[in-house]
């Protein structure tokens, strides 16, 4: 049929612009102004591009969908989008140049008189009924269009001939299609995003729940440790010999407790903070004269081989990356019950900088490395799991990853990769 293949071109010019806007928009969480402007700015490439692939029927009148994104532009960007949208429109159009500018002109006076209307009667209509008020606007449009055309048709060649009457008849479907193609495409869109941030946050919730769930079981065994010996010191029959014993297990069930709200309160807090240019050279000698005292505790000894003559700079919060290094070096040292060897090997590969942590200790089941990083787990008896988390965490706001080797009754290596500046 006339005409109509121009038209479907017109139609996959929007659907993909639509498509654009998807890949553009879905993940972003930028501020409705952003939003607006990338709306206009599809709204105009579409309404241009149609423009310049149109079907001409009569003199000065040329035909395609640029009604179509025009309208979409004002349900979905609001009336700045409309106002500017219409300016390129109507420039573009004069550009062109025909008798049909006029009537362009006076169609965009009437769309956007009734439009006014519209909001003012029905001032929830547009909003919420944006499908409704799209497929009533496309209508009217069309119906103006097509008025406008006839009667050029009429004073031109005295009457409508049958192939422009089938091709007016196909201009109004396939701009309605269109317009029901697109509002379907753009409300499943938004459906799916709001349907994404509320599972989003359905997870954040259960997450928060068992996190919370987790440090209530985890404190309350210490203090339930406590209030049972404070019932016990409190009654006549205990002998005085054991008053210090209990008052020593009850400190150090206290001193669990709060190494937990600790643990707890870093993760709450483990995002980069200030950050500067860091010597790595001298904070992980600093991280090794630190953790010395524990590894000659527990019968360790720390071996640090660094393959660069000269570290680079990272630029990062230095107590946040030096929490994270002893984290995992403590849990290497504790790691090995009857001694053994921590080696800190340091050096560059690519563009990233590697810090290996490797001990002699136990070791891990690859199901155990699967759950490191997780709330509240540890191979530790009287761990929490707290802390590794707070390293991962750590690291990945850093754009860096933990990777684990590990054999079980063999030992561990913890390769901490971060992007060199």
């Amino acid at each position: 049929m006339v005409g109509v293949s121009t038209l479907l071109v017109n139609a996959f010019i929007i659907i993909i612009c639509i498509l654009f806007y998807q890949v553009s928009w879905m993940d972003r969480t930028d501020e409705k102004a952003h939003n607006a402007i990338l709306i206009f700015l599809l709204a105009t490439v579409a309404t241009v591009l149609c423009m310049t692939f149109p079907f001409h029927v009569s003199l000065g009148y040329i035909y395609d969908l640029r009604l179509v994104p025009i309208i979409l532009c004002f349900l979905y960007g609001g009336y700045r989008s409309l106002f500017f949208t219409s300016i390129v429109y109507l420039t573009y159009r004069y550009y062109l140049g025909g008798a049909g500018f006029y009537a362009s002109v006076l169609l965009c006076l009437i769309l956007v008189f009734i439009i006014f209307i519209l909001q003012y009667v029905f001032p929830g209509l547009i909003r919420k009924r944006k499908m409704v008020t799209g497929m009533f606007l496309i209508f009217i449009a069309c119906t103006i269009f097509i008025i406008f055309s006839i009667f050029n048709e009429i004073k031109i060649n005295n009457g409508i001939s049958d192939i422009i009457t089938q091709f007016f008849i196909s201009y109004a479907v396939i701009n309605l299609f269109t317009m029901w193609l697109s509002l379907y495409l753009i409300e499943a869109m938004i459906e799916r995003k709001k349907l994404k941030e509320e599972m989003n946050r359905s997870e954040k919730m259960r997450i928060i729940g068992e996190l919370a769930a987790s440090v209530a079981h985890e404190i309350r065994n210490p203090l339930t440790v406590v209030h049972g010996f404070m019932q016990l010191l409190g009654s006549d029959k205990i002998q005085e010999s054991k008053k210090e014993e209990y008052l020593q297990i009850m400190m150090a069930e206290l001193n669990r407790a709060q190494s937990i709200i600790t643990d707890y309160l870093s993760l709450a807090k483990s995002e980069i903070g200030t950050r500067e240019q860091v010597n790595m050279e001298q904070l992980i000698q600093q991280i090794v004269t630190i953790v010395s005292p524990l590894a000659l505790l527990n019968g360790v000894e720390i071996r640090c081989s660094i393959s660069m003559t000269e570290l680079p700079y990272l630029h990062t919060d230095p107590e946040k990356i030096k929490q994270c290094l002893i984290n995992i070096m403590k849990n290497g040292i504790e790691a090995m019950t009857n001694g053994g060897i921590l080696q800190v090997n340091v050096h560059k590969r690519s563009d990233d900088f590697i810090i290996d942590i490797i001990d002699t200790g136990i070791g891990m089941t690859s199901e155990e490395i699967k759950q490191l990083g997780m709330p509240f787990y540890s191979t530790k008896e009287k761990g929490t799991g707290l802390g590794t988390m707070v390293c991962y965490s750590i690291i990945r706001g850093l754009n860096g990853k933990i990777e684990v080797t590990s054999q079980k009754g063999k030992g561990t290596c913890f390769s901490i990769i971060i992007p060199a500046c």
